[in-house]
């Protein structure tokens, strides 16, 4: 009989939480709007209930959807989702992780380097940096891909051994445009990558089929061509950072699974989820991580990308023969 009345009381008790009445309605439907969002298209719902019964209890006697703003925070903390955030009248709401490694050297030169650089190591090593984009809109794709073809074109020739292909500045963007310019590295007649959702069905792959780069059965041209071709299986190694992420970790993940690639350097900053924005109103709109990537074996990233070398710290952009993580894949190259 007790256990009857206790179990009674705990429907009572939550569906009096969830149906308390709100000082503005209209914040009970931005927050109906949200939670409905992320249970629909996010890979984090686990705790969704606790995140809704909490919104409801701290917003009741809001007077302003300004004011709600602010705890979309912990929202994502609760979800584990540091990638997305909610985006209100210009303003990010989101959460940092805080487990992140810090790199004191790198994280200066990201706000001074905003170029894609270039140069030849022993007459036989081509070296090229690729840094992060803002090309969200996807209007940059042409300029992008074109400067990096460009770059790869001033110091390719048959002459070359091997690629470094540094992505220690990468810290995300549109991974298009460097997946266009990359191409020949990556392979052909492949699936190379692409998407799998928290259920792990595929929405939507990375292939390159006859020279072209399709991504989700899409075409993506190119408007310049090499100068001269990639050598099949041609060694690589990728230089990674804990800044190096979400672009920057996409298309060091579409170079693993290729014969003669190794990743040297650092962990990468774990932010290997797809994401899409969706509209809660003419002001809000709501980021979330929909989808994991995959490799072309398959494997799913849930986390961060480990180097196959881990180098720690020792960078020296100003005198790149003295930056230990450059010194170990010209010893891994000169192999």
């Amino acid at each position: 009989m007790n256990r009857y009345f206790l179990l009674v009381w705990f429907l009572l008790f939550s569906t009096f939480s969830f149906s308390q009445s709100f000082k503005n309605e209209t914040i009970k439907s931005f927050i109906d709007k949200s939670i409905e969002l992320i249970e629909v298209n996010s890979i984090h719902t686990e705790n969704l209930e606790n995140i809704k019964r909490e919104l409801y209890n701290k917003s009741q006697s809001l007077n302003l959807i300004d004011e709600i703003a602010p705890l979309y925070e912990e929202v994502f903390k609760q979800l584990n989702d540091y990638h997305g955030g909610l985006k209100y009248k210009g303003k990010t709401y989101g959460w940092n992780n805080p487990n992140a490694m810090t790199n004191a050297y790198l994280k200066d030169k990201i706000k001074t380097n905003k170029n894609t650089f270039s140069k030849v190591f022993d007459k036989k090593i081509g070296y090229i940096r690729i840094i992060g984009n803002n090309d969200f809109a996807f209007k940059k794709v042409d300029s992008l891909t074109n400067d990096l073809v460009f770059h790869i074109n001033n110091i390719n020739s048959n002459k070359i051994k091997g690629w470094i292909i540094d992505l220690r500045l990468n810290t995300g963007g549109n991974m298009y445009p460097i997946l266009l310019g990359l191409k020949e590295f990556i392979g052909d007649n492949i699936m190379f990558g692409g998407f799998r959702d928290a259920h792990n069905k595929s929405t939507g792959n990375w292939e390159i089929k006859e020279g072209k780069l399709l991504i989700d059965g899409i075409v993506l041209d190119r408007q310049t061509d090499l100068d001269y071709p990639i050598k099949t299986d041609i060694p690589v190694i990728i230089l990674t950072s804990c800044y190096t992420a979400s672009a920057g970790e996409m298309t060091a993940i579409s170079f693993i699974g290729r014969n003669n690639v190794s990743i040297v350097g650092e962990p990468t900053a774990n932010y290997t989820t797809a994401v899409q924005g969706f509209e809660i109103n003419e002001n809000a709109g709501i980021n979330l991580s929909t989808d994991y990537v995959v490799d072309r074996n398959l494997k799913v990233y849930k986390s961060n990308i480990l180097p196959d070398f881990e180098v720690l710290d020792g960078d020296n952009l100003e005198d790149l023969k003295n930056d230990l993580k450059i010194i170990k894949a010209l010893e891994l190259l000169r192999k």
